[in-house]
């Protein structure tokens, strides 16, 4: 699962910085951002999984207030800012961000939290997309007798090498099948090609 980044900076060397280390790590940037005006452009039209956050940009909203606005987008944030002193720390903790560094940083220290959070993010997402499957899954039911797949309000009629198919998918619905298990639900011991 390759995740896309977005950067909202008003400094530009601190932007390419960024920009360069998160390239360089493999990752994808959809664009850079001077402003929440910009930043919310680049969301519209852009699939962003993680957002390179500084706290004072460009215009009247700042980082956080920007983030607390944009709840809908369902973004992993790290925070960036050289202040560092605890009203601010608790401001952008309301938000929930992923991580929080202190200007200036360390390219090491970066990377170090660009990996934390990716790491967290791919798996918060594909436990998402595993539960997703197991509710379509926990809304069929299978007749094996009668060789009928109920799925929502329909009654689909098998063939019954069809309903050993789908029973061993069923069965196994997150892990890998055989060619050689498959071939047993269908056939049972006769040979098939």
């Amino acid at each position: 699962m390759n995740l896309t980044f977005l950067i909202v900076e008003d400094e530009p060397i601190t932007s390419r910085f960024i920009r360069e280390i998160i390239e360089d790590q493999g990752f994808e940037v959809a664009g850079t951002a001077k402003s929440a005006d910009e930043a919310r452009s680049l969301l519209a039209r852009h699939r962003i999984d993680i957002v390179i956050m500084d706290i004072n940009i460009q215009g009247s909203t700042d980082g956080i207030q920007l983030v607390r606005g944009l709840s809908e987008y369902n973004l992993a944030v790290i925070y960036i800012s050289a202040y560092s002193d605890s009203q601010t720390l608790q401001e952008a903790a309301g938000t929930h961000p992923y991580g929080f560094l202190v200007k200036p940083f360390k390219e090491a220290d970066l990377i170090a939290t660009l990996m934390m959070v990716v790491s967290k993010v791919r798996k918060e997402r594909e436990g998402i997309e595993k539960s997703q499957q197991q509710e379509q899954f926990s809304e069929c039911r299978l007749d094996e007798e009668a060789c009928r797949l109920h799925w929502r309000s329909q009654i689909i009629e098998l063939s019954k090498n069809e309903t050993g198919a789908l029973k061993l998918f069923l069965d196994k619905s997150d892990s890998p099948i055989t060619m050689e298990e498959l071939r047993h639900a269908v056939g049972g011991d006769k040979s098939i090609g």
